[in-house]
């Protein structure tokens, strides 16, 4: 009779998880409370411990929906879970999700999906198994000598107890997505979203980045094309057998939200089981995906490692003679050279900050700071002028063309 109480109590757990990954919070609510009354007459130290886990993302969960994003959906396609990254169309210059084989450290990929490279290639991040089977992130800078720093693990309260999944850093070199499945996760892996500080390099307390993007489910990535304004997640929520749904998106300059008691039903926008919601009736979405794989297969040499300049189109230069312009060819070159102090400054606020991060425990990080400071604003100046060069250098080739 006993075991048949207890039996009975677990139904309460069991019947309200499944409440709770249907959106219905208050009916949840109300059976994890039936289960902790069960729990205060035959106590169980397990079952308390699932409960409060629970009890904990049905409370992220249900606040979440305070702050539903409005977001605009371009297309949902289903994949194979083991083969999301062929849906998520980044265009051929920029970002790259490389097979994890190209992390330079061959014994350092044991638990990666991919490795993460900026367009350059001088930069990667991936993830890695501690001994307690944890899943931690790395990253590493290209040196000047064409050689690579050292992995550098990232701080471990990015995990919150949990793991780390598929990074992808913006363009801006401080701002990581990353999937994890820690304490303050509503799922099992939940979205995050982490900046560093600029003059020391440490990261900023991880936020998730709620609805429609996190659910009660597990959600994977996120990967963003800035210069297109595009957007691709990936998630389980749709509970199809081994696939996995990548929602494709146009993202917001600006975040706008919901109003939750001005929605008739907040849990669908937030749920997108139906993406019409989040579409735009007037939107010719075939023409959109179209220019999204336009983009991702203008440039079939993307991973060639000899690549100096890329002009618009994806057009790879390897050699400046393959320029027509005269003023083109000389601007490149002095663009090399100025990529190259650039790089060199990079390289040595690197381990400037590695300097600061030891000095901190001894009380000697305050000349090491004012240093990275200086050196924060000439790496600033020396990238602004870069970009003005690469125009330059754009400008004088599309006059000969």
């Amino acid at each position: 009779m006993a075991g048949s109480s207890a039996s009975y109590a677990a139904d309460y757990l069991a019947e309200g998880h499944e409440a709770f990954l249907n959106y219905d919070f208050e009916l949840a609510s109300e059976l994890y409370e039936k289960y902790a009354k069960a729990l205060a007459k035959r106590p169980d130290a397990e079952g308390q411990q699932s409960l409060e886990k629970l009890q904990r993302r049905l409370e992220i969960a249900d606040n979440s929906l305070d702050n539903v994003q409005k977001i605009e959906i371009i297309d949902r396609i289903d994949v194979p879970a083991n083969d999301f990254m062929s849906a998520i169309a980044l265009p051929a210059t920029g970002n790259r999700l490389l097979d994890k084989t190209k992390i330079p450290f061959k014994e350092r990929y044991n638990s990666s999906d991919f490795v993460f490279s900026n367009p350059s290639g001088d930069f990667l991040m991936w993830t890695e198994l501690d001994g307690d089977g944890i899943s931690h992130l790395y990253e590493t800078s290209r040196l000047v000598d064409d050689s690579w720093e050292l992995p550098h693990e990232d701080p471990t309260m990015l995990n919150e107890g949990g793991n780390i999944k598929n990074p992808y850093m913006l363009s801006d070199g401080i701002t990581v997505y990353f999937a994890g499945d820690g304490d303050d996760s509503m799922g099992g892996y939940d979205l995050f979203v982490a900046t560093k500080d600029p003059a020391t390099g440490e990261f900023r307390q991880p936020m998730g980045v709620g609805y429609p993007f996190n659910s009660p489910f597990n959600e994977y990535m996120m990967a963003i094309d800035e210069d297109n304004g595009i957007g691709w997640w990936v998630t389980d929520r749709n509970r199809l057998d081994g696939m996995v749904s990548v929602y494709v998106f146009f993202t917001n300059d600006i975040r706008k939200n919901y109003v939750r008691d001005e929605e008739d039903d907040i849990t669908s926008l937030a749920s997108l089981s139906d993406i019409s919601i989040a579409r735009n009736p007037d939107r010719d979405y075939a023409a959109v995906i179209d220019d999204i794989n336009r983009r991702h297969s203008e440039v079939a040499d993307n991973d060639a490692d000899d690549v100096i300049f890329r002009l618009p189109g994806g057009r790879a230069i390897r050699n400046v003679e393959q320029l027509k312009s005269p003023a083109a060819r000389r601007n490149l070159a002095q663009y090399i050279a100025a990529s190259a102090e650039y790089n060199e400054n990079c390289n040595n606020l690197a381990l400037l900050r590695k300097k600061y991060h030891q000095a901190k425990s001894t009380g000697n990080a305050g000349s090491l700071k004012s240093r990275i400071l200086e050196l924060e604003k000439t790496i600033e100046w020396q990238r602004d002028r870069l970009k003005k060069m690469r125009n330059s250098i754009i400008t004088a080739e599309s006059k000969n063309n």
